[in-house]
């Protein structure tokens, strides 16, 4: 397979063709252009469990070279841009105390960089009200359900078991009392083996519907023209958050 060639490099072997010229004994090779189709990757966090609701729009932009100019808008709303975390592209972010698009609007990205303009579209997905037990007991599994939701794609399930004091949970450093569990899946189900629940406490957590490409090695991104990447669109309500009791007494 053929290397990249700098643009330092391309243009000192052309300077160098030029001063040669091209005959039968001298081939001119075939100089790959730089790849300059930004990558872009937007997320749509809302919420509305809350008083008010709340809404988190992050994008990031990069490109080789980095790109010099991020314009973004959400059904025209501006992302103003902000200080990248790193050197790796820039980013626009937007917080508001407000759920800026409820289930079933249609959210168009536009994105406009140095090397053109790149679009996508997405519908807020509707939340998903998780059913789980109240408590169950230590070597017990733990299922979660929920009915589907509209315009979901996915759903992302994460919770954290807050162990009782003095009952340590084994698979974490003893100096610390909590253990993350999460699961990504089509289904309206999601199961946590005994082996997953390590220590009676409280299992706390919520499930989050999201509207976009399945996050999976090979997954096509749904963001076109001058630009590639993943839109993504989340949403929850009160009914998409759970509790569940683990005793250690069966």
């Amino acid at each position: 397979m053929m290397r990249r060639i700098t643009p330092l490099v391309a243009a000192a072997t052309a300077l160098v063709l030029l001063s040669a010229g091209c005959s039968d004994d001298i081939m001119c090779p075939e100089v790959e252009p730089v790849d300059t189709t930004p990558y872009i990757s937007a997320q749509v966090v809302q919420s509305s469990d809350g008083p008010d609701g709340s809404t988190h729009v992050e994008i990031v932009c990069t490109a080789d070279p980095l790109p010099s100019l991020l314009i973004a808008f959400i059904n025209g709303r501006t992302l103003p841009l902000a200080e990248p975390q790193d050197d790796l592209g820039l980013l626009a972010v937007l917080d508001d105390d407000l759920v800026l698009w409820q289930p079933g609007t249609l959210c168009s990205l536009e994105v406009t960089t140095n090397y053109g303009y790149a679009v996508a579209a997405e519908v807020a997905p509707a939340a998903a009200t998780v059913t789980a037990p109240a408590e169950i007991s230590l070597g017990d599994t733990l299922k979660l359900t929920w009915r589907s939701a509209a315009d979901v794609d996915y759903y992302e399930v994460s919770a954290v078991l807050i162990s009782d004091a003095g009952a340590p949970v084994f698979s974490a450093p003893r100096s610390r009392d909590t253990l993350a569990l999460s699961v990504t899946t089509r289904d309206t189900f999601a199961v946590f083996l005994p082996e997953s629940i390590v220590s009676a406490g409280v299992v706390s957590g919520l499930v989050m519907t999201v509207a976009g490409p399945f996050p999976e090695s090979g997954a096509a991104g749904n963001i076109s023209g001058d630009g590639w990447g993943f839109l993504s669109l989340r949403y929850r309500d009160s009914g998409s958050v759970f509790e569940v009791i683990v005793s250690d007494v069966p």
